[in-house]
């Protein structure tokens, strides 16, 4: 039992290289190291020559994430339940939806055996032009503006995302690009633990918090990691709810992450 679901305006370009089905995506995009890995991520660079569909995607070359899953045996874990996949795809159109910057959605599929055991599942995203993770950003010193501006900006694009009560679970720097040079933005990706949650928010919002929190120690001082959480809080806050909200991180991360902790 296989399928695939093709976004609207990648639906001509699939159809026109004959990507129709599941195993006709993965021969190609996979290409001969689909067996190899358990997990496999590949960029892809797709020719699109015909004038027609650029009118569609915008440009005649379209840059691609592959992300593929497999499993040998057919996995029970994912018995009546959605893959990693497709979770992620619900999870990058949900977000959008709420006006949050993440990667574009291209295709996914899924392939089970007759009793609905997951064998393998892919995703394919446009790739972000012109980016790079957060922690390679910060690696390169950017200009005290541009800090301050990424820093508030992951502030308000956190709180968005637990005031619709979705949680990443995964909110860490390498799943956090920047894209641009000029005026670099924001983008999120590899999502595929997120959700909206209605119980549990508190746990669920300190633990996407010491999450970037961790992250955050290697890279920015004490100062900025305080500058975020204020402005997480909103500006009507008072501090003291901020000074609450890192004491909990901070006992988040020490319980959690023990081996890791060094007061940080």
């Amino acid at each position: 039992m296989t399928w695939v679901e093709i976004e609207p305006p990648f639906q001509p370009l699939f159809s026109r290289s004959g990507w129709n089905s599941f195993d006709e995506v993965v021969a190609h995009f996979a290409g001969g190291s689909a067996r190899e890995h358990k997990v496999l991520v590949r960029p892809v660079t797709i020719s699109n020559p015909a004038g027609a569909d650029r009118n569609v995607i915008g440009e005649r070359r379209l840059d691609v994430y592959f992300k593929q899953y497999r499993f040998a045996p057919p996995s029970w874990r994912f018995w009546r339940r959605a893959s990693k996949a497709r979770r992620e795809f619900d999870n990058y159109g949900a977000l959008a939806a709420l006006g949050i910057p993440v990667a574009q959605r291209v295709a996914v599929g899924e392939k089970r055996d007759a009793l609905g055991r997951l064998h393998s599942a892919f995703i394919i995203t446009r790739a972000v032009p012109d980016s790079r993770t957060l922690v390679e950003f910060a690696a390169r010193r950017p200009k005290e503006a541009v800090r301050r501006q990424l820093t508030n900006e992951l502030a308000e694009l956190t709180r968005r995302l637990h005031e619709a009560g979705f949680f990443y679970h995964d909110l860490v720097w390498r799943n956090i690009l920047v894209s641009g040079q000029d005026d670099p933005r924001l983008v999120l990706i590899d999502c595929p633990r997120g959700a909206f949650a209605r119980f549990g928010q508190r746990r669920n919002q300190l633990r996407d918090l010491a999450s970037l929190d961790k992250s955050a120690a290697a890279h920015c001082r004490r100062s900025e990691r305080w500058r975020f959480l204020v402005r997480y809080a909103g500006e009507g806050a008072a501090h003291e709810q901020a000074r609450r909200l890192a004491r909990a991180c901070q006992d988040y991360r020490r319980r959690r992450w023990p081996e890791d902790w060094r007061g940080k």
